[in-house]
Formats: C-alpha cells, structure tokens, sequence
C-alpha cells in the first residue's frame, strides 16, 4: 500500500515537472525561455490567472507605470515576483511573505512596451504565473530623476509617510519615501536606490522585500495584511547604505 501511494505521488511530480517545461507564453514574448530560466530554473510552474493584475490600457508616462497586483486567492503564498521581459532592468520585486498578503501597488519604470509577470510560489512549492501586456512607448529607465535634480532634493531625501486603513477584513498599509530611485543607465547618475523593504509587526517580520531600479523614484507602495490593531514597523535601506525606519499605531 506504502508503496503504491509513493508511485502515485511520484507521478504527480513527474508529470507537473513535464508539464511546466512545455508551457508556452500565452503573450508570445521572445524572452519568455530566458525569463523562466533566470528567475525559476528547475523549479516546477504553471500559467495560472488567480493571479489578479492591473495595469494601464496604456502607459502614457513610462516613468510611472501603476501596477497592483492581488494574489490573496493563495492561502499560505510563500513567496511574490514581479518582472518585465523587455525592460532594461527585468526584476520589479521579490517579496518573501512571512505572514503579510501576497498584494501589492506600486509604480513602475519601463524602458519600452513589455510582457508584467507576476509569479507567485505556494506552500507545496509550486509556481503560478499569470501575465499582462504593458504597452507603451517607453523610454522610462534611461533618464535622469527628476527627484534627484530637484533644488531641494536634498532637504527632502528620505523623507515618508506611513498610513493604515480597514478595508474590508483587511489592513492596507501605505507608504511613500522621496528617494530618486535611478537605475544608473543615464551617463553621470550612478545606480542609487531602495533595494530592501522589512515590514515588521509585534516584533516579528511580516515580509523581506528586495525592490529594484525599475520602482518608480518617490515610490508609492500599498501593502495588506490581515486585519488586526498591531503596530507596524517598516525599514527601508538603500544602496548607498542609508536606513530609513517608520511605524504606525493602527487606528481602530
């Protein structure tokens, strides 16, 4: 008996490991081999549309794309992606959940019209996958920010507001930080930007989050937690070592 529930379960895997392999990009993107292996290796994944994904019809600013993305459908998530395929810096962000909701918003930089993924692993670890077409005429990664020309840019680094709303039976946490955010690809701004977010809450962590340069300078972020009155702490650094640290008391 022992061994015949070990051949079923065998099966499964074998069969699920072949069957991600031979899943072909439902946006015919000619990155989309690369992008898998990049970012999933050999790990096993399924197209998935659970994965709810908003974006512009259009992107008319290609410096402040809007992207939300609600992956609640998956109870226990572990882990969330987001990146672009023909963006000049791919990765958007990689969320490890230890207990927030696999939601976020945020804005976005695009180089140029691509294919958003958004990838989420569950507790079996098993990938989902569901994507989005941004289309635009980009031109959003090359350019200087405008927060670091900004004459009193300096006065102004690092500056944030927290807030916490009830929505539904959730808690939304919204954050935003004036930091420029460049992706180091226009000649004379070196690369300097957030590259991880720590959002604790009762002095255990909630989520680790790398971010990258494709975020939007003076990033706007929502989070989502399960309802509750706890005290939220959030620590920003970036890649110049700076820390940036902020909590709220819920309101109830």
């Amino acid at each position: 008996m022992f061994r015949n529930i070990f051949f079923r379960v065998l099966l499964v895997f074998v069969f699920l490991a072949s069957y991600s392999h031979a899943q072909k990009d439902p946006l015919n993107s000619p990155m989309w081999n690369d992008v898998i292996k990049m970012f999933f290796k050999n790990e096993t994944y399924i197209i998935d549309s659970n994965i709810i994904i908003k974006v512009p019809s259009f992107a008319d600013n290609a410096l402040q794309v809007p992207v939300y993305v609600d992956a609640s459908y998956y109870k226990n998530a572990q882990r969330l992606l987001l990146f672009a395929d023909l963006n000049a810096i791919i990765p958007l962000v990689d969320m490890q959940l230890l207990g927030l909701l696999p939601i976020i918003s945020l804005n976005m930089k695009i180089a140029q019209g691509t294919p958003l993924r958004a990838a989420i692993k569950d507790k079996n670890g098993l990938w989902h996958i569901n994507s989005v077409e941004i289309k635009s005429f980009g031109g959003g990664c090359a350019v200087a920010s405008e927060a670091s020309l900004f004459e009193n840019a300096q006065n102004l680094f690092g500056k944030h507001k927290i807030k916490t709303f009830n929505i539904n039976n959730r808690k939304r946490i919204k954050l935003s930080i004036y930091h420029p955010m460049d992706t180091g690809l226009f000649v004379g701004n070196p690369e300097f930007f957030i590259n991880k977010i720590t959002i604790k809450s009762d002095n255990k962590i909630k989520a680790q989050i790398i971010t990258y340069a494709s975020v939007s300078e003076n990033p706007r972020l929502i989070f989502e937690d399960k309802k509750s009155n706890s005290i939220y702490e959030i620590i920003l650094e970036d890649t110049d070592g700076n820390i940036f640290k902020t909590s709220t008391k819920d309101k109830k």
